[in-house]
């Protein structure tokens, strides 16, 4: 039996848009364009999905059920914060233009779901509960948001753009900036993934103190 004439099920559905978001973005996703992809009638693709909003979630969840369990040999809450953000990290660079998603759905699916108790209890370990729990697991979404859609956007093996050198500054008027210009035109993502997850782990000892 050909691609084409397996029965259409919302799982293929949702298997061709996380396809395409992969290599055209989420902008290329359009029932119509899903109907070609999958050689099936537009309409019929309502049978399993009620329209493109709902479709791009599903999407979102199934990239978010990839994530592994990460494991850590350690009660250390620090080795843990540590161990959860390097595998999201891991998931973004699997997922580099879906990845996207993540930052704009909120998922209450399980797969969602089993990612913010992991987080929790990592906080938990840490002696942060409640409200300063939640607080503190936002702060570091939004520093693994930010600086993993930076480095997507920038390492061309993940279909970024390299950024070019700075040119000439005018060093009167940015004496600082000039001075580390070399070092401002550089990304070296490993580094400075690491260094922003230190900075993040002091942070909350400092809060704990």
């Amino acid at each position: 039996m050909s691609a084409s004439r397996e029965p259409l099920t919302r799982d293929r559905i949702v298997d061709a848009a996380v396809r395409l978001i992969e290599r055209e973005g989420v902008e290329a996703v359009s029932m119509r364009r899903l109907a070609a992809e999958l050689g099936a009638g537009t309409m019929s693709l309502y049978n399993h999905v009620p329209n493109k909003a709902v479709l791009v979630d599903l999407a979102a969840e199934r990239i978010m059920a990839e994530a592994q369990p990460y494991e850590v040999d350690s009660d250390d809450w620090r080795d843990h914060i540590r161990a959860h953000a390097r595998a999201v990290r891991e998931l973004a660079r699997r997922h580099p233009r879906a990845f996207v998603l993540l930052a704009t759905r909120r998922l209450s699916s399980e797969a969602g779901f089993r990612t913010i108790e992991s987080a929790l209890a990592n906080f938990d370990r840490a002696g942060f509960r409640g409200e300063i729990a939640v607080g503190m697991m936002r702060a570091m979404v939004s520093y693994l948001l930010g600086t993993l859609m930076r480095e997507v956007a920038t390492s061309p093996e993940l279909g970024g753009i390299a950024l070019s050198p700075y040119g000439a500054v005018d060093m009167a008027a940015f004496p600082l900036s000039a001075g580390v210009l070399d070092q401002l035109g550089v990304y070296d993502h490993d580094q400075e993934f690491e260094f922003g997850l230190e900075l993040m782990i002091a942070a909350l000892e400092r809060y704990r103190g």
